[in-house]
């Protein structure tokens, strides 16, 4: 059985991922339950994750963490998803935004996929700093964009927060310079021209090096091997 949880609104889609994994938990207490991270994904560990069980419940659960962003590792857990689709395990999968292809490749195999836009809860939970960050990361203004995110964290914006708009835009850059328009890229037309002309400002493969480093800050940030706002704002003076 499987589980989507996705979109820009990084933040909502981690808390009700994390609340899914949570809830089934807490209903099958004797079920065993892990989080596999991107640099776990191995064809051999995924293909056994698909077919064993538990010992006292028939089932796992099993919370995938952003596995699907990095190219080679989405290539892997892609290749098993019908495998996924038909164990008797449940896979949780919480992930950024992600691409009609991948989608539609998912929508055919899960249970439910569920989509949170950073749009829709822009006049709830975000000012217009948030996308202001977003457009200083584009023009790859580093003083500007230095100077926004510490506006935002004396304003208590988590790491977390900050790292999803800066991997949004991110993404929404590497998107527009491998599509031809924007349905191609699954973005808003206005999002996609601003990202399509913003691309003047990067050179070819920083864009691919920039999400890499928004990665790996991720993980080394969540297994407490980096200080995360310290990170986020290095990269902001490095771009």
């Amino acid at each position: 059985m499987l589980y989507v949880i996705h979109g820009t609104d990084i933040d909502t889609a981690r808390e009700k991922s994390h609340a899914l994994f949570d809830a089934l938990r807490e209903k099958k207490p004797d079920a065993a339950a892990g989080i596999m991270r991107a640099e776990e994904v191995v064809p051999d560990r995924l293909e056994e994750l698909t077919q064993t069980q538990g010992l006292f419940e028939n089932k796992q659960i099993i919370f995938m963490d952003r596995v699907l962003e990095t190219p080679e590792i989405r290539d892997i857990v892609l290749d098993k998803i019908d495998a996924i689709k038909e164990s008797p395990n449940i896979f949780i999968f919480f992930e950024g935004k992600l691409t009609k292809d991948v989608l539609k490749k998912l929508e055919k195999r899960a249970e439910k996929i569920t989509e949170y836009e950073l749009a829709e809860a822009a006049g709830e939970k975000r000012d217009g700093s948030f996308f202001a960050l977003a457009d200083a990361l584009a023009a790859r203004d580093k003083k500007r964009l230095w100077i926004l995110m510490r506006e935002a964290f004396d304003k208590d914006a988590a790491p977390e927060e900050i790292h999803g708009i800066l991997f949004w835009q991110a993404k929404s850059l590497a998107l527009a310079g491998r599509t031809a328009n924007a349905a191609e890229a699954g973005l808003n037309p206005f999002v996609y021209g601003k990202a399509k002309r913003a691309l003047g400002n990067w050179k070819d493969g920083d864009i691919d090096a920039l999400l890499s480093q928004l990665v790996h800050m991720y993980h080394r940030a969540h297994r407490g091997q980096a200080e995360f706002e310290i990170e986020l704002e290095k990269l902001a003076l490095d771009i």
